[in-house]
């Protein structure tokens, strides 16, 4: 058994002593099965990008650019975006190819891949929750050919796990990777959201494993020299809970297409509101941590007029039944299931407000969005959400949890048009000047820049 286990909560102190050792010891051997394949092929860890002899310098020829991961499209979320957005914007940068699930493609997007040679990949997990691991073994057997016919420079991982994967196989490419969130900020997030709300079956493992899923994703992590993170918020959360040090570290926000975003729809027409009553938007999967019974509490609270809409994938039946707990009848709420990221603009533009009420959040693409549409946006404080929502000057803020401070928001969104129009500007300016994707894109090939340069 390994002294000073720094994670051991109250539920471990209640069991016997001899139980303890017994299931810390457990852990101690799953863990060491998970990272032995790391610690066999690269005996000396000294946080030093891999440097092969021969690598051609980064000022030579175009800079060869790997993406990793496991959703994109359609299936999409804020990994999935992100990496669809980079894509694009790398490529009069950089030779950009993406290595996804061939669950994750779709013909209909392809246009908007010219110049990114999409790689899928089967890795099929029978279920969102599972298509990670498999993703990984996926990866596991193929980057290596991939890696060998394309000559990768950089490969830009999207999950703690992936950082392990080049060390396994030796590959020449230099690793690097963007920490969205950490499982820490999640399980608090989920935790912060009570033991009564529905949670998915990813939450309740995540929750149960928590103690092993932490120790595992902090060895990968401090494997890994290279780390883009998306907020200050995330950066704080890492070092705080993992004590990282990479070697190379930036905080590059999160982008979105503002052409895309602001207000035109693909035939040229601009989207408006339509005189249907008062409408607020959802975007996200149906989890615990983001608050969606916040919301519900809300709703059957608000004028009977307001409606609400859910666009992400979910377990909708638990949600249904808790409303109906609540009181809140079915015909004042809607669930949309997952909704194609092309038909997200017009989505934005119907709604009078987007509501965003997440127990935790590192730099969500939904707030950027809908800022980006230039519909009002009403967020929880919560992480890096305060990164960039100013309370009103671009959007509203309010505690999360707190039903009667989200009811005030809504309120006073509906209350004063006019102001709410101006607030909403406010985001959509700060948006074109902060969070484009373009300046994402820009600043992630500087980051490159540094690494290779270092390494070569």
């Amino acid at each position: 058994m390994r002294a000073g286990n720094p994670h051991a909560g109250a539920a471990d102190r209640l069991r016997p002593p001899h139980r303890r050792a017994e299931a810390r010891a457990a852990a101690d051997r799953a863990l060491d099965r998970v990272a032995a394949p790391h610690e066999a092929s690269q005996p000396a860890v000294d946080g030093t990008p891999p440097n092969p002899a021969g690598r051609r310098p980064p000022g030579g020829d175009r800079v060869r650019v790997c993406l990793l991961t496991p959703e994109f499209l359609p299936t999409w979320g804020g990994v999935g975006t992100y990496t669809y957005n980079l894509a694009r914007a790398l490529r009069g940068r950089a030779e950009v190819h993406v290595v996804t699930s061939a669950r994750g493609c779709m013909a209909a997007e392809a246009d908007d891949l010219d110049g990114v040679q999409v790689h899928a990949i089967e890795a099929d997990g029978g279920r969102t929750d599972g298509l990670g691991l498999a993703f990984q073994l996926a990866v596991l057997r193929r980057l290596p050919g991939l890696a060998k016919a394309h000559g990768f420079d950089i490969v830009h991982a999207n999950h703690a796990y992936m950082s392990d994967l080049l060390a396994r196989r030796r590959l020449s490419a230099i690793p690097a990777l963007t920490v969205h969130t950490t499982l820490g900020t999640q399980i608090q997030g989920t935790l912060r959201a009570g033991d009564s709300v529905p949670r998915n079956g990813s939450e309740r493992s995540v929750a149960r494993w928590r103690l092993l899923l932490r120790r595992i994703e902090r060895r990968y992590l401090r494997r890994t020299s290279a780390l883009i993170y998306v907020s200050r918020w995330v950066r704080d959360s890492s070092i705080s809970h993992y004590g990282l040090q990479p070697r190379f570290e930036t905080v590059i926000p999160n982008g979105v297409d503002t052409a895309r975003l602001n207000g035109t729809s693909r035939d040229g027409e601009t989207d408006r509101r339509p005189d249907d009553g008062r409408t607020l938007l959802f975007a996200g999967r149906l989890l615990a941590l983001k608050g969606i019974d916040t919301l519900l509490r809300a709703l059957g609270r608000l004028d009977p007029e307001v409606r609400l809409l859910l666009a992400g994938p979910g377990d909708t039946t638990r949600w249904t039944r808790y409303a109906d707990r609540l009181g809140v009848g079915r015909d004042r709420y809607e669930f949309l299931g997952p909704v194609p990221y092309g038909l997200m603009p017009a989505l934005y533009h119907r709604a009078d407000a987007v509501v965003l009420p997440s127990f935790a959040e590192s730099c969500p693409m939904v707030a950027l969005e809908a800022m980006a549409c230039g519909t009002p946006l009403i967020a929880a404080r919560a992480g890096g959400v305060t990164e960039i929502v100013r309370d009103g000057a671009t959007g509203w803020l309010f505690p999360p949890g707190d039903v009667d401070g989200l009811v005030d928001r809504i309120e006073t969104v509906f209350a004063n048009p006019a102001r709410a129009e101006e607030i909403a500007n406010g985001g959509r300016d700060w948006v074109e000047r902060n969070g484009s994707v373009d300046r994402m894109a820009e600043r992630t090939f500087r980051f490159y820049k540094v690494v290779a340069g270092e390494a070569s």
